[in-house]
């Protein structure tokens, strides 16, 4: 009896224990990886533990997602992306507890050969995504560009990348941190669509539970939180002993090269150095709601309240009770408020100083970073616009600035889209993203941009203005977050705000809650532009007049090995040291300080190693303290593909010169059949000079100089192209191009006068020289020449036979030398094939000859063209740059 009764309290003792030891069950989005580190952290670090709770952690399968575990009840938390707040919009009763990236790592990837650069590219292409509910993010991206789901062809998603890799989809849902790597191992080009470009920012692996376990235990939802971030604070200062745990423990079946990968990726989303774990913004949580509700994938936002988790809800109490009892003091003691709200608002005006230092700094990097902006008055469609923004678009102080004049900017084949897409911006009331091509009208180019833009509205909702940037993406298509500036608005607030509380102590607490309003603005704002200053891909690196560094951005570290912290108070010559000459200057602090240009610099790695780099540099001042802000982009890749195009280049020349050699050799007896038939000519003539009773002694040397003239210049042109072939090198010398278009008519004079041609100069005075191989371009003169003359031969007797020779300078600083006649001119069909080899309209030419003149003229970096109108002539005319100072010592 005795011992049954001891088994019986044994049993009661045991299963108390059990009931005290209920385990917690974590489930995941997905298999084992480096992407939910900080929960292996805290469970194997025994921060669980030390809090009490005995958790397992569960990875997810395509079928096993964490909202529907939660709700079922199979799992007390869970680890979700922005469908957590979309199921709580629609009536799930879910709790945030901490939001572990501030950025999502969803993306879309495409394969390149897929020409998918922006969401527009996706209509009717196959799209792999998950589904409406949890690729939240790419169906608010959707909605932003306009684009109706119902034109894309989307299906489910296999979790293959393989099927991007061969060719089954166009675009993959994917993570930042995983299926790059995948790509990049396999030489897979691809190209990335990622929402934040396209206005949608949503927080990602947010850890959450439900509002009966927070009702029911408040305390162990508290201590699971808090034990989370503190495992999570763990495995970011240790990354690399987190991957060991995955390799050894979790058998994880991806490589230490692909869990590093993983760790610095996550590193960048989850920017802990910047802003704290966990950190959950009520502004941006009301900013997904929007989004989710203008998308139509919600009704209302109206169940938000209560969604994001308080940890410590008492602190907000006592700081209302607070205020009352400062409200109670200030009724009584009106006077002593009115000081301590000017006290305040010197506080908030020195605050202000800093708000406006850091604000121009923002406006100095998106300077840097070629960003123009504009005002358009929709009511009138006048626009304004910065310095910066002309010099994008290419117009001067003289462009008439209305609606009508831009769209002339933008290319033909876009103008109809854009207008059309700016209409259905205003009418739908929408922010404004676009991309498209415009024509410079100051030197023809075409060029990409990208413009942002919002519409500011009257209290009827009447828009008025329309307020954004144009950022030229040319070069590269990276979209930066655009940040409108307010202070000014701000400072005029706070002025009449502080002069009606003077004025009238009896609305002093409202006074009171509108400065402390903008107080937690500029707090919120001043956050804001930390967070953009630190996510710069660039880095962002400040100095004062003594060269000493005052302040840094994370970008650094990626570029210089060196973390923020460790470079404030150094020297900037600790990351771009300068040559010994320098360091001696007295002028050294200016060294590294010419301002709104580009300069490429080598940096000094925190390893040792040099780093080429493209600096900029602005200047501000602050109560006239000089700073320098230097903007320094990495450049290692872009020397290294110079490098490459460079080689690619020499070896492309080589090819077509051998080319040209082998056209050249092809024409020599073209070429020297000119001078031959001048000798022929002339000899011809000398010898019936000879065979007269009188011969004319004088005439007879004059035939003889121009015979030996001709011998000499056939044997200058063989000698000229065997050294053109042996050599690859020109003879060049300094010539005055009017002097080199007379001597060129001398040796055709006589076939002008044979054939009744008036000859024209229009040859501009004091023309710079050019510096060219003589013989070379008297070649192409006489060719031209002798083209014309052929040309009008066919002219009846009536008809003048004209030819007019030119010279002039053009825009781009080159001479144009012109050869114009009045012949038949050239057909539609020939000039097609005018310029080709081996092409000619003479029954006994070779072909070569305008063929070779243009290789001539491209060989001294020029342009050969013509103009021709069947029946009104022929201009042929090429282009030579000018000789310029560094000419003259080659």
């Amino acid at each position: 009896m005795i011992q049954a009764r001891a088994i019986l309290i044994m049993a009661l003792i045991f299963l108390c224990f059990s009931v005290s030891a209920e385990p917690i069950h974590l489930q995941l989005r997905w298999h084992h990886q480096f992407q939910f580190a900080g929960y292996y952290a805290a469970l194997e670090k025994g921060y669980y533990k030390d809090a009490g709770l005995d958790v397992i952690i569960h990875e997810g399968t395509s079928k096993k997602k964490p909202v529907q575990e939660v709700l079922q009840g199979h799992a007390q938390y869970g680890e979700a992306n922005s469908e957590l707040l979309l199921e709580r919009l629609r009536g799930a009763p879910l709790v945030a507890l901490a939001a572990i990236y501030q950025h999502s790592p969803s993306v879309l990837i495409a394969r390149k050969s897929a020409g998918i650069h922006s969401p527009d590219d996706l209509v009717g292409k196959k799209i792999m995504l998950m589904d409406q509910t949890v690729d939240a993010d790419f169906v608010a991206m959707f909605n932003n560009e306009g684009i109706d789901k119902n034109r894309l062809h989307i299906i489910p998603s296999s979790y293959e990348i393989r099927d991007l890799v061969d060719g089954k989809v166009d675009a993959f849902n994917s993570y930042l941190s995983n299926e790059p790597y995948f790509l990049k191992q396999r030489g897979v080009e691809f190209t990335v669509l990622n929402p934040r470009n396209y206005g949608v920012d949503f927080y990602s692996d947010i850890l959450f539970t439900t509002e009966e376990e927070l009702k029911q235990h408040p305390e162990r939802v508290k201590a699971f939180r808090k034990a989370s971030l503190e495992g999570w604070y763990y495995a970011m200062n240790h990354p690399q002993e987190i991957i060991d745990l995955l390799i050894d423990k979790y058998k994880v079946n991806k490589s230490r090269d692909h869990l590093e990968f993983e760790a610095d990726a996550i590193n960048s989303l989850i920017i802990p150095d910047v802003i704290d774990l966990g950190h959950m913004n009520p502004w941006r949580w009301r900013h997904m709601a929007e989004t989710f509700v203008n998308a139509g994938m919600a009704e209302n936002d109206k169940l938000l309240q209560g969604f994001s988790y308080d940890p410590d809800p008492k602190a907000d109490q006592e700081k209302l009770i607070q205020y009352v009892k400062i409200g109670v003091i200030v009724i009584l003691i009106t006077s002593f408020i009115t000081l301590i709200l000017l006290a305040s608002y010197r506080s908030l005006k020195r605050k202000n100083k800093i708000a406006l230092r850091n604000e121009k700094l923002l406006r100095l990097a998106h300077e840097t970073a070629g960003m123009g902006y504009y005002v358009i008055d929709l009511a009138t469609g006048h626009w304004e616009g910065s310095p910066l923004l002309d010099k994008i678009f290419g117009v001067d102080a003289h462009f008439e600035r209305n609606i009508s004049s831009w769209a002339t900017l933008v290319h033909p084949e876009h103008r109809q889209r854009v207008l059309d897409r700016y209409q259905e911006i205003i009418r739908n009331h929408e922010r404004l993203l676009l991309e498209y091509e415009i024509i410079r009208p100051n030197d023809t180019d075409t060029r990409w941009v990208i413009a942002h833009g919002y519409i500011e509205f009257d209290k009827a909702g009447n828009p008025l203005k329309l307020v954004g940037t144009i950022q030229d993406i040319t070069e590269r298509k990276q979209t930066e977050e655009i940040i409108v500036c307010l202070n000014k608005k701000l400072k005029k607030k706070v002025h009449r705000q502080t002069n009606e509380l003077i004025a009238s102590n009896v609305s002093l607490m409202r006074k009171v809650e509108e400065l402390d309003r903008s107080r937690h603005q500029l707090i919120e704002r001043e956050a804001k532009l930390n967070s953009i200053f630190n996510a710069s891909v660039e880095g962002i690196i400040t100095i004062n007049v003594s060269n000493i560094i005052v302040s840094a951005n994370a970008a650094v570290e990626a570029i210089f090995g060196y973390q923020p912290e460790e470079l404030v108070g150094c020297s900037i010559t600790k990351l771009i040291p300068l040559p010994a000459r320098a360091m001696n200057d007295s002028a050294f602090p200016n060294a590294l300080k010419t301002l709104n240009q580009i300069q490429e610099i080598d940096g000094l790695h925190k390893n040792g190693s040099l780093v080429p780099l493209d600096i900029s540099t602005a200047k501000y001042s602050i109560d006239n303290e000089h700073f320098f802000t230097h903007i320094v982009r990495d450049v290692s890749m872009r020397k290294y593909q110079e490098q490459k195009e460079t080689k690619h280049l020499k070896e492309l020349a080589h090819v077509t010169r051998l080319g040209l050699m082998g056209e050249m050799a092809s024409g020599i007896a073209h070429e020297v059949n000119q001078p031959l038939s001048a000798i022929s000519s002339y000899t011809q003539v000398s010898l019936n000079l000879i065979n007269a009773e009188l011969p004319d002694l004088i005439k007879l040397a004059e035939i003889l100089h121009k015979t030996q003239d001709q011998a000499l210049r056939a044997g200058r042109i063989i000698h000229r192209m065997r050294e053109f072939v042996k050599s690859h090198a020109q003879k060049c010398s300094s010539a005055d191009i009017n002097k080199l278009v007379h001597d060129s008519v001398g040796l055709c004079m006589a076939e002008l006068k044979q054939n009744d041609i008036k000859l024209t100069f229009e040859l501009d005075n004091n023309l710079p020289p050019v510096h060219v191989d003589q013989i070379q371009i008297e070649q192409v003169i006489i060719n031209l020449i002798r083209n014309s003359v052929d040309a009008v031969k066919s002219l009846t007797e009536k008809q003048q036979r004209q030819l007019t020779i030119s010279s002039r300078m053009t825009f781009n600083n080159s001479i144009q030398i012109r050869v114009k006649d009045n012949g038949v001119g050239i057909d539609k069909e020939q000039q097609q094939k005018i310029l080709t080899p081996f092409y000619t309209t003479k029954a006994d030419g070779m072909g070569m000859g305008l063929s070779i003149t243009r290789s001539l003229v491209e060989a001294h970096d020029g342009t050969l063209n013509f103009n021709s109108q069947p029946g009104k002539g022929t201009t042929f005319y090429f282009t030579l740059p000018i000789q310029r100072n560094s000419d003259s010592h080659q």
